[in-house]
């Protein structure tokens, strides 16, 4: 075994599987997380000098500037379920979401423009919601459109 197997496998990502193209991508993935280790050690000389996990740390620091952007990307996402995006706060990577105060006067409908229909019973219930704020309702409708 030679050094470079010996620095993959004290921190890899391979896992179990039967399907070799998993295989060889876990073992690219190792490969290039410890070149690129090694290249930035050699340009930041500095980086952990009093810290004997050095690698270690630089993988963490790596993988989140990994993950960050993309799961940013997906936060932001109106597709994306609350589930995952309840995930995605739990795990620290995004702060957590500021409190909104709605008002009454916040509520709005706006009809799907797909279909157009309606059904009575939903348009009743918003001309009950919104018998006493009325105009403020039609008022928001026309500001936001």
């Amino acid at each position: 075994m030679d050094s470079h197997d010996q620095m993959c496998s004290l921190y890899t990502t391979t896992r179990k599987t039967n399907r070799w193209p998993m295989r060889l991508f876990y073992g690219i993935t190792d490969s290039a997380a410890l070149n690129t280790f090694v290249i930035f050690t050699e340009n930041v000389p500095n980086f952990g000098e009093h810290k004997e996990e050095k690698r270690q740390i630089f993988l963490k620091e790596m993988t989140l500037a990994l993950i960050i952007p993309h799961a940013h990307q997906r936060f932001e996402m109106q597709q994306t379920p609350q589930d995952v995006k309840q995930v995605i706060r739990s795990c620290g990577i995004l702060p957590a979401p500021s409190v909104i105060q709605h008002s009454a006067r916040d509520a709005t409908f706006v009809p799907d423009q797909r279909t157009r229909k309606s059904n009575s019973s939903v348009m009743s219930a918003i001309t009950v919601v919104c018998e006493d704020t009325a105009n403020g309702c039609a008022t928001n409708a026309r500001s936001k459109g």
